[in-house]
């Protein structure tokens, strides 16, 4: 019966017949997914940025219908989530199969049915896409270029997509960045211009060959013509989708049903689980010294006949860095924290680090030069103290750039703001009284 309806009814029937039932039996789904336009385009299978759902013909056609309302609700997750918002400067392969591996589990418990080989890895259940893009970067450093983990770990295939919890067979590792798909699609309106590379539909999907386990892309925000947008457009666009998303939930709930999963993912993102590593840095360049001058002109009003002073940036200066040592910071934390100022030293150049290790008082100190690698060698284990590590360079006459706190902030020992910049990094959901905080996850 099947293979006649399939005969006779066209690819563009087959997505509005699916639609109209994700309507009616998943009101979540469907009534999101009519705020997606489904255009053909030059795609493996199906791809959104947030606006347009992007299908290939051969594809939808070669689907069941329960397997084209999955894909349909796969694409719908991707904009409830914010994942067309968020990827930044991470390679747009790897974030798509952090995302994927993030949405399906959802769509499992959701008695969705998924193609073949759908990415699914209970490994990462309740993880953010960001999270999971962390621990696929961390596999595939540690086992080479080829992107697979040392101990043949990773993404596994959903062998019985209609079950609820199912278990991986012949795992599907998550691919390593693609480098050689870098021109845009004519008929997606993405450029390469865009934040972290193209990310055009065949950036996607290779245009031609679909991602191992990848049904259902996710490509960056664009505007109504298909044109990357500003970062103030884009966060507005997750924004909106935020409320949208919201919206379903309570008139499913009305319906009767509820989807199951989705209000946890939909919180956690309203948490707004930002990168970390990215925030430090941003920080760190935010004060670096900076000058204006006129040779050369500003370049990006040449053009418009307008000759403006470019600014000097003169190079980070010192850098104070305070580790909480009282036994509430963990190894992990303090390997990963190393690491990353470690980065920054490389990329920006301070005169100094100086690392500060401090419980009730300081303990020790160190000192790094430009480039130097960063090995934490901590002392200390006492009780909590913030002070004096501000007492300590104020005791030595340093006036730091800015100083970076790595704390658990289980403590209310605070001293007078200081008039430099500080970031406090923690591991817990505490927020200092002064400067600015992020919280840093262990991948």
């Amino acid at each position: 019966m099947y293979d006649r309806m399939k005969a006779h009814l066209s690819t563009e029937q087959k997505l509005t017949r699916a639609r109209t039932q994700l309507v009616l039996k998943q009101p979540f789904f469907g009534t999101l997914s009519l705020r997606l336009k489904l255009l053909p385009g030059a795609v493996a299978t199906m791809a959104t940025d947030g606006t347009r759902i992007y299908y290939n013909r051969a594809f939808v056609d070669g689907l069941t219908p329960s397997e084209l309302e999955g894909v349909l609700a796969h694409e719908v997750m991707h904009c409830a989530l914010g994942h067309h918002c968020r990827r930044g400067g991470r390679n747009l392969r790897r974030w798509n199969e952090a995302a994927d591996l993030a949405i399906n589990p959802i769509l499992l418990n959701n008695s969705f049915a998924l193609p073949a080989g759908a990415l699914f890895d209970p490994a990462y259940d309740n993880l953010s896409a960001e999270e999971i893009y962390a621990r696929l970067e961390k596999q595939g450093s540690e086992s080479g270029s080829n992107g697979k983990s040392q101990n043949g770990g990773g993404a596994g295939q959903a062998t019985s997509p209609n079950t609820q919890h199912p278990s991986p067979s012949q795992p599907t590792q998550p691919s390593s960045p693609s480098s050689t798909d870098n021109s845009p699609s004519s008929s997606s309106g993405h450029d390469a211009s865009q934040s972290g590379g193209s990310s055009g539909i065949a950036e996607a999907q290779g245009a031609e060959t679909a991602r191992p386990g990848g049904f259902g892309e996710v490509l960056d925000a664009t505007d109504d013509q298909g044109k990357p947008v500003s970062p103030a457009e884009t966060s507005r666009q997750q924004h909106e989708w935020a409320i949208a998303a919201e919206q379903a939930v309570r008139m499913a709930k009305t319906c009767g049903h509820e989807p199951a999963n989705v209000e946890r993912a939909l919180s956690e993102n309203r948490e707004s689980k930002q990168d970390w590593r990215a925030i430090l840095r941003t920080f760190v360049a935010a004060t670096t010294a900076a000058d204006y001058r006129w040779t050369p002109p500003n370049r990006r009003h040449i053009a418009s006949g307008l000759y403006l002073p470019s600014v000097d940036r003169t190079g980070v200066g010192t850098i104070v860095i305070g580790v909480d040592t009282s036994g509430s910071i963990g190894q992990k934390e303090l390997e990963q924290f190393a690491g990353e100022i470690t980065a920054i030293s490389d990329e920006m150049q301070p005169e100094v680090i100086y690392v500060v290790y401090c419980d009730a008082a300081v303990q020790a100190t160190q000192s790094f030069g430009a480039g130097d690698s960063i090995q934490l060698e901590p002392k200390g284990g006492g009780g909590t103290d913030f002070r004096p590590v501000f007492q300590w360079v104020e005791a030595n006459d340093i006036q730091p750039q800015c100083l970076v706190y790595l704390t658990d902030l289980c403590c209310r020992s605070y001293p007078e703001v200081p008039d430099y910049p500080v970031l406090w990094v923690t591991d817990s959901r505490r927020t200092a009284p002064f400067g600015e905080t992020i919280r840093i996850s262990v991948d």
